[in-house]
């Protein structure tokens, strides 16, 4: 284990929300899934920032994949919503549908994602991040490492968004937080 992925799970095991989402995550049974992307680099950031854990967090993005389908997205985000105690929203994407509505929403079409791991490889480095329990452990899955989460830096990921959907993002990002490095695309 690296230093920063110590760093994360000492961070991560310390918020009574996400340590009970990970728990409902694995009780309702969601395939390959993770809580992943913004709220567990927005945890980070906010302990550097002196923050509370959660400041800022909008919701919490689940991430699985099922190609049966099973049960919908709204299904388990409705199961899961009912179990939880704190009131942040979960939105809960199944990566094995996200071709279906990935090019109209972001303008580059991409082809089926073959698990759920393929879905967070897509995103920006600094948020490529997924955590699940695995046998009572926080498992982390960071396909760019964790050092720009750490250092909180920007960076874009050209293999299936375009410069325009990274400017439109990090107008957002530096809204938000003001202190961000970004870098150029």
């Amino acid at each position: 284990m690296t230093m920063s992925e110590k760093y994360l799970i000492d961070t991560i095991s310390k918020i009574p929300e996400i340590m009970e989402l990970l728990k409902i995550l694995n009780d309702v049974g969601l395939p390959n899934h993770y809580l992943a992307g913004g709220s567990i680099t927005q945890a980070i950031w906010n302990k550097k920032l002196g923050n509370p854990p959660l400041y800022k967090v909008k919701d919490f993005d689940v991430v699985y994949f099922d190609q049966n389908e099973d049960m919908s997205e709204k299904d388990y985000e409705t199961l899961i919503d009912s179990r939880k105690k704190h009131a942040i929203p979960v939105d809960v994407k199944n990566q094995a549908k996200v071709h279906e509505w990935y090019g109209e929403k972001f303008g580059n079409n991409i082809e089926p994602l073959t698990e759920s791991e393929d879905g967070i490889r897509m995103w920006l480095p600094c948020f490529a991040v997924g955590i699940r329990l695995v046998e009572g452990k926080i498992n982390v899955f960071a396909p760019f490492g964790l050092k720009d989460q750490i250092d909180m830096v920007v960076r874009p990921n050209k293999t299936a968004m375009s410069k325009e959907n990274y400017d439109t993002m990090n107008r957002s990002f530096k809204q938000r937080w003001p202190n961000l490095e970004i870098e150029e695309w």
